[in-house]
């Protein structure tokens, strides 16, 4: 049996149709371990990281993570995208001037607060107006 190039293919004989991964050659595995690695690593960052180096065998290093996987359930988290707080359209240019001029920081940095912080901007932003009433 023969299984196709791609990386639909090979993750699903990683995670459902795992009796075909004797199937899967070296060389496949070769180019798309730098890929699971990468997707394994939203999961699991201490393993990933583990993994990641210029030397591994990258055929072992997929053969660690199928058997990793093994009699765990199908990753729903495999391909999503990571989630978003970034949410500057939430905040008015009125609230981004009261943030600014009680933060005393710059436009630049608020934007990294709302980006990386964003429900802990929000809740600041609610105490401050609370206070000023």
């Amino acid at each position: 049996m023969k299984i196709e190039s791609n990386i639909l293919a090979i993750s699903k004989c990683m995670f459902q149709e795992r009796k075909n991964w004797e199937f899967v050659t070296d060389e496949q595995k070769e180019l798309f371990f730098f890929i699971f690695n990468r997707y394994f690593s939203k999961k699991y960052p201490h393993l990933s990281q583990l993994l990641n180096d210029k030397m591994i065998d990258k055929v072992t290093g997929m053969n660690l993570w199928f058997h990793f996987m093994d009699g765990k359930p199908y990753p729903k988290w495999f391909w999503s995208k990571s989630e978003r707080n970034n949410s500057k359209n939430d905040f008015t240019d009125k609230d981004k001037e009261v943030l600014l001029k009680s933060f005393g920081i710059k436009d630049q940095e608020l934007d990294f607060l709302i980006q990386n912080h964003f429900e802990e901007v929000k809740e600041e932003l609610k105490y401050i107006k609370e206070m000023q009433k």
